[in-house]
């Protein structure tokens, strides 16, 4: 079993992409009074890890983020190749001995969410990465990853193999169990109508609380 008590973490959050499908910068949408990228990045700071993002565009990143004294920002340390870039470059600037990865674009992936997916690590056993599993499938990038995966990911870059799929594939997973973290934790707001999705899911759940 991998002890988190004497498990250095550090949290990764992936702002490198390109936002076609969204045709705006994803990170710099609008949420919570803030913006996307910002919520992500507080929420990972309030669980007192120290947060990594990864952007090529680190101008235009808002200063909600760049002033926290836990955040520091790195563009791709190699050629920039979707997601896999940006873990690699994660596990070359950072030295913890495990690293949340996280994509910018996770609405409500708040500090309950990652704490529940850090806690199941800790219960976990003989684990390469502890994987969110919800809406009936894996998200790679909510997910913890253990320094010695570093090695296949560099493979995978070298190779040219991008997809992150065949990487895991080879990795001992250890899934989030069913129940244990929101149907939204793991949501992406990749397209205009993902977003629209989730302020209307948004907008239903502040509802509920008035």
């Amino acid at each position: 079993m991998v002890n988190l008590d004497v498990l250095t973490i550090g949290g990764v959050v992936l702002a490198g992409g390109r936002s076609g499908r969204m045709g705006r910068p994803k990170e710099l949408l609008s949420w919570k009074g803030g913006t996307l990228i910002g919520h992500v990045v507080s929420e990972v700071t309030a669980l007192n890890l120290p947060c990594l993002i990864v952007s090529n565009a680190p101008e235009r990143l808002p200063e909600e983020v760049t002033r926290l004294a836990k955040v520091s920002i790195t563009g791709d340390l190699v050629p920039s190749a979707g997601p896999i870039s940006g873990i690699v470059t994660a596990f070359r600037v950072r030295r913890e001995e495990a690293l949340l990865i996280l994509s910018c674009d996770l609405p409500f992936a708040d500090r309950e969410q990652i704490g529940r997916l850090l806690a199941h690590a800790q219960q976990a056993k003989e684990w390469d990465v502890v994987a969110a599993h919800t809406a009936g499938r894996l998200h790679p990038l909510f997910a913890l990853y253990h320094r010695r995966t570093q090695p296949l990911w560099e493979e995978a870059l070298r190779s040219g193999r991008y997809r992150l799929m065949d990487v895991l594939e080879r990795l001992r997973i250890a899934e989030t169990p069913p129940g244990l973290l929101d149907d939204w934790a793991a949501y992406n707001a990749n397209t205009p109508e993902e977003y629209r999705m989730a302020l209307a899911e948004q907008h239903a759940r502040d509802m509920e609380r008035r």
